[in-house]
């Protein structure tokens, strides 16, 4: 999405050379037919994302920074932007911006050891790093305090900046109610265990809904798998929701889930205390905890609960209009975006 938005708000005199993973989803490569971008097969990558960040292909990279000449280069992988750079393949007169999704830190679950000292390594061969939120910012920081000196912490601060994550334009659906969203990963950190378990014991109290998930194999009777591989059929999907749910209780990296939603006039209940209380102006219900979510939803269900502001369409549509690419777009600090 980030690339896509790349192309649609920068000038066509813009070239892009995007390489891509061998048998990557020719549906998704379709998407990038622009005039402005050209797309280069790097080989067969493991798909198993702790091997990925250290699978660097090095002779593919290396050919096509010998074959071409590039202004900047933007990487959303921290990992292979350090090896780019140590591999001497790269000319430092060519800037390197960029942005992370993910880190790999205890707060996720990720194992003791991993790779989150390369991703530093990489994030300080950039010029601007962007990440989804100052909450996240700051957890890196402290995260990295724990290896580094205050130094390279000074440094970190200066490279990682908040860019936050664009929204479709607002385009209201057909609501089934009451409907439930789900539409996050099957993980520890997303807390999808935990959450359908609950919706379980509601679905028994109460049979008058049903949860929509990007979760495929969920076999409950009250579940509907809405798909994902095509994102317009998943977006007309999920503006059937009444309302989407976040369970996350430690991290909480990843805005897009929530955006999509909005995006479609679908609000959230939303954990305090994470990245959402800065995407978010007054469309959405902030939970104080677990407890909290689940009579909230409670009582959504059942049509026991009004909020003052919260899921008010005309408020949604104002986040929504504010978090559009085009506009948030023009507050990150990426030169040929100027």
């Amino acid at each position: 999405m980030v690339f896509k938005s790349f192309i649609e708000n920068t000038s066509k005199d813009v070239e892009y050379h995007l390489p891509y993973p061998h048998g990557f989803r020719p549906g998704i490569i379709n998407k990038f037919e622009h005039p402005n971008v050209e797309m280069f097969d790097m080989g067969k990558i493991t798909s198993f994302a702790p091997k990925m960040r250290v699978d660097f292909p090095y002779r593919f990279f290396q050919r096509m920074l010998q074959d071409h000449h590039y202004d900047y280069i933007w990487s959303h992988l921290p990992e292979w932007t350090n090896q780019l750079v140590v591999t001497r393949i790269y000319n430092k007169t060519q800037p390197i911006y960029g942005y992370s999704h993910w880190w790999e830190v205890k707060d996720n679950g990720a194992r003791d050891k991993n790779s989150f000292i390369n991703n530093i390594q990489g994030i300080l061969q950039m010029e601007t790093c962007g990440v989804n939120s100052k909450w996240v910012k700051r957890l890196v920081l402290k995260r990295a305090k724990e290896y580094f000196n205050d130094s390279v912490i000074e440094k970190l601060d200066k490279i990682i900046q908040p860019h936050y994550l664009g929204c479709d334009p607002y385009k209201k659906g057909k609501e089934k109610t009451p409907s439930i969203l789900f539409n996050h990963r099957d993980d520890e950190y997303t807390g999808a265990k935990w959450f359908f378990k609950e919706m379980g014991k509601l679905w028994d109290k109460h049979k008058n809904f049903e949860v929509l998930t990007t979760l495929k194999d969920r076999e409950e009777p009250w579940v509907r798998y809405i798909g994902h591989s095509d994102r317009e059929v998943y977006l007309n999907n999920i503006s059937e929701a009444s309302f989407g749910v976040n369970a996350f209780k430690k991290y909480s990296a990843w805005s897009m889930s929530t955006t999509d939603g909005l995006s479609r006039g679908v609000p959230y209940l939303l954990p305090k205390g994470f990245c959402y209380e800065e995407m978010v102006k007054g469309s959405c219900y902030l939970y104080e905890d677990r407890e909290d979510l689940i009579n909230v939803i409670d009582l959504l269900v059942t049509g026991r609960v009004e909020f003052n502001g919260a899921f008010d369409e005309s408020n949604i549509r104002k986040d929504v209009h504010r978090l559009q690419w085009k506009n948030q777009l023009k507050s990150w600090d990426i030169p040929w975006l100027k």
